[in-house]
């Protein structure tokens, strides 16, 4: 009986595992991750099956879990080097970073990049491999609530208005069904109740009682819902609750975090405009301050690349040159002190580009976008100073470009397969011929045109407003806001063999008393950047958004018309400006291979290995199969035993299958006394073990040739108890390999999985019954006489036929399962 419960307890953890796991939807966009974390859970629930056939110790099991996990994620995550063993930990170790950076840098949902769905279905497996541990090794289901509770909690506590009702039932509903598992197989162990012939045999644990528990579980877990709902002043913030802050009451402060393309809509259409920060600045006309550069656009957003920053690049420390710049082009140096308010960021808002920030706290630049990341460090309640260039590029300057480097080109012409041709026809139908800056004015100034209307109300794809299908229907509907404008720019301007990304920020904001500038929530922003050898990023801004939102100068020429030759330009250059030389670039730290190692992994390991996760499940299934099927036929046979002498029966059955995994086996001819007398004497039982071979002997023979009985007599518990008892006696005095054999690979099991169903033994029957009524009736019609049927022939194994004392077909006597005389 334990067996059959322990496949049933593992199945249910493995489902409420599951089922905790959906509430993360609201965290994570796509699908992917879903698959992956559903393997992993099934994978630790076979495991969990199999290493406690194997291993009576839980910490055995629970460590023999942990190392399939590993393995698991390694197959999944880091194949390409899983031959060399540490190198393949390694890459593990810094995809985990790169998953922790994208949780630092986005919020929910965030994408489900390679780093972030190892996380999920890491953690998914570490919570399954928990859950199982307690609900199915250790026999404590209820403490198994506690991990499935730690994984709800975790959307309820990063969604700003918690996680909606239905998220509740999900998780609460797989919790229920591990209860009732248990508390089933506990109600079982008492037996059976006696009731009238029309319940005879049926569960107590099927019954009253479990449809009552049921009604209670149901009604408590709907009152969870309702009441918070329906009750003044009771927080709801764990279940559906709003968890908007406002600054006065409970709410607390409210906290602000600016999402790279994913919330810019959210903080646009945000009816509380929150003051997020305030500066002072050296420039007359200032820029708008940049939070950070997505450069890596996937088909479905745009991000910043998770490239690993040494932690000797401080921020407070002078920063390099801006790439691609030189000392032609006129600027001038500046300084802007910020004063972070509500704003809980871990990248750095700064005009572009920045030399030096003097701020508390560790603060690291990247070299290739002068991006400034905190390390282990927040903007919320910061003051900082930075020193910065005012970079003024001419008309002629950009026109001049020459062709962009190929490490440049490289990484910011790439594009996902699959991206819509109409984007890259219409770029060039727009754009038409000329130099590069030629074209990318003639980009904005389509996008500024009437044809555009800037709109919050756009519709949002399944993927994303920066995905490549709704750039495709932003082209074709021309309507949308900033994400729309920037993303189709930057994408349009890549199909161009123009070198850009997307940049994410504020706007210069409000002026105010005491040169006191101040940037609100609705001051988000996000601009297309395009690169210029000789002048590096330059923004542009195709976005026709109302407040008096105008282009740079240097991307409005002032004829109006941009000439197909750039010496037609009647701007002059100026050069009035230019500031006296500065120190050159410090070139950018090489890339460590590790670093390279990373993003071959992320860009190979995309893709689900799903052969490599077919084989690994079939194994793992097939090795688990036989204990499932044995277990599944003990539970059919006891459930099926609804009286006295089918209990006897069952239990005899369930030790003659016992002993047969362990290659003990008789003939069906023997009787029970002949088959405990053979027992006795070639194994060493102790006094309890002999004792419960007695009661199964009495107990089988009794059924057998005694009177019929309405008495149940032992229950279906005790009576397993002592066929555990006949069988670990046998176990005990054979070799260690026949043990794990019989566990892991059980014969009885191996023989049920022959069996193609009840129905074919159902039809096998019938045939039979067929055959033998057309037999009797051709044999009556030509006067044969009857021919008696043959009896099963039964079991022939390590003992012979004769029985006890007799001669088998050698004329010797066979020893008990040792297949020698």
């Amino acid at each position: 009986m334990r067996h059959g419960s322990d496949e049933r307890i593992a199945v249910t953890s493995a489902l409420a595992s599951l089922l905790a796991a959906l509430t993360l939807s609201p965290l994570v966009s796509g699908a992917t991750w879903i698959f992956v974390a559903a393997i992993t859970v099934v994978t630790m629930m076979v495991t969990g099956i199999i290493g406690r056939q194997l291993l009576r110790w839980w910490p055995a099991v629970a460590a023999l879990q942990a190392l399939v996990l590993v393995l698991t994620l390694l197959v999944l995550f880091a194949r390409s080097r899983i031959v060399e063993g540490p190198g393949a930990l390694n890459l593990l170790r810094q995809l985990v970073e790169a998953g922790f950076q994208v949780t630092r840098e986005q919020a929910p949902p965030v994408e489900s990049t390679q780093g972030i769905v190892l996380l999920v279905a890491g953690s998914t497996g570490l919570i399954a491999l928990l859950v199982d541990l307690l609900a199915a090794t250790l026999r404590q289901p209820a403490l198994a609530g506690l991990p499935l509770l730690a994984v709800y909690c975790v959307p309820a506590a990063l969604l700003d208005g918690g996680l909606p009702w239905y998220y509740f039932l999900l998780a609460a509903s797989g919790f229920l069904l591990l209860l009732t598992a248990d508390s089933g197989d506990r109600v079982r162990a008492w037996g059976r109740v006696l009731a009238s012939s029309g319940n005879a045999g049926r569960h107590p644990a099927d019954g009253g009682m479990a449809a009552g528990g049921r009604r209670v579980g149901a009604a408590v877990v709907l009152m969870a819902v309702a009441i918070p709902a329906v009750v003044p002043g009771l927080s709801n913030q764990i279940i559906g609750g709003n968890g908007d802050g406002d600054g006065d009451g409970n709410g607390g402060r409210t906290i602000t975090r600016i999402n790279p393309i994913l919330d810019l809509r959210k903080d646009l259409t945000s009816p509380k405009n929150t003051e997020l920060l305030t500066y002072r600045t050296s420039v007359r006309d200032p820029e708008p301050l940049r939070i950070v550069t997505s450069d890596v656009f996937d088909g479905k957003t745009w991000a910043p690349s998770t490239e690993s920053i040494p932690r000797s690049q401080k921020a407070r420390n002078a920063m390099p040159a801006p790439p691609g710049l030189t000392g032609d082009v006129a600027r001038t140096y500046a300084e802007t002190v910020i004063s972070i308010g509500p704003l809980n960021e871990t990248y750095l808002p700064l005009p572009y580009p920045a030399q030096s920030v003097a701020v508390r706290g560790d603060w690291l630049y990247d070299a290739s976008t002068l991006n400034v990341i905190g390390d282990g460090v927040t903007t919320q309640s910061l003051s900082y100073t930075v020193k910065h260039l005012d970079v003024k590029p001419t008309v002629k300057q950009l026109a001049a470009s020459p062709a962009a480097p190929a490490n440049i080109t490289a990484k910011y012409l790439s594009l996902p397969r699959g991206l819509p041709a109409t984007i890259g026809d219409k770029a060039r139908e727009i754009a038409k011929d000329g130099s590069d800056y030629e074209k990318a004015v003639r980009l904005q100034r389509w996008f500024r045109s009437d044809a555009f209307e800037y709109s919050l109300d756009a519709p949002t794809p399944a993927d994303g407003d920066s995905s490549s299908d709704a750039i495709a229907d932003f082209l074709e509907q021309k309507k949308g806001y900033c994400v729309h404008f920037a993303s189709a720019m930057a994408v349009m301007a890549r199909t161009l063999s123009i070198p850009a990304r997307v940049a994410v920020g504020f706007l210069p904001g409000d002026l105010g008393a005491d040169d006191l500038w101040s940037v609100t929530a609705n001051d988000a922003h996000a601009w297309p950047e395009l690169y210029f050898e000789g002048v590096g990023w330059t923004r542009f801004e195709p976005t026709p958004r109302s407040g008096g939102l105008q282009p740079p100068e240097w991307s409005n020429p002032s004829t109006g018309v941009v000439p197909n030759d750039p010496t037609e330009t009647s701007e002059p250059e100026d050069t009035a400006s230019a500031a006296p030389d500065e120190p050159g670039a410090t070139r950018a730290p090489r890339e460590t291979d590790e670093t390279a190692t990373a993003q071959a992994a992320t860009k190979d390991g995309q893709s689900v290995p799903w052969r490599a996760v077919v084989v690994m499940l079939v194994v793992l299934v097939g090795l688990a199969l036989p204990r499932l099927v044995a277990s599944m036929a003990s539970r059919r046979r006891w459930n099926r035993a609804t009286s006295m002498p089918a209990l006897a029966e069952a239990a005899w059955d369930d030790l003659r299958l016992g002993l047969s995994d362990l290659g003990v086996r008789w003939a069906s001819a023997w009787t029970p006394h002949a088959v405990e007398q053979r027992l006795l004497d070639d194994y060493e039982f102790d006094p309890e073990q002999q004792a419960a071979l007695d009661r199964l002997t009495d107990e089988i023979e009794n059924a057998r040739y005694a009177p019929p009985s309405e008495e149940l007599g032992r229950t279906a518990g005790e009576r397993s108890a002592d066929v555990a008892a006949v069988v670990s006696a046998v176990s005990a005095m054979l070799p260690g390999q026949t043990r794990w054999r019989a566990r892991l690979w059980p014969q009885s099991g191996v023989a049920g999985l022959t069996s193609v169903g009840p129905w074919v033994n159902s039809a096998t029957e019938r045939a039979s019954h067929w055959a033998t009524a057309v037999g009797d009736q051709v044999r009556s019609k030509v006067g044969k006489s009857e021919v008696d049927s043959g009896g099963p022939a039964g079991d022939v194994g390590d003992w012979d036929r004769a029985g006890p004392g007799g001669a088998g077909r050698d004329g010797e006597r066979e020893k008990v399962g040792s297949g020698q005389p």
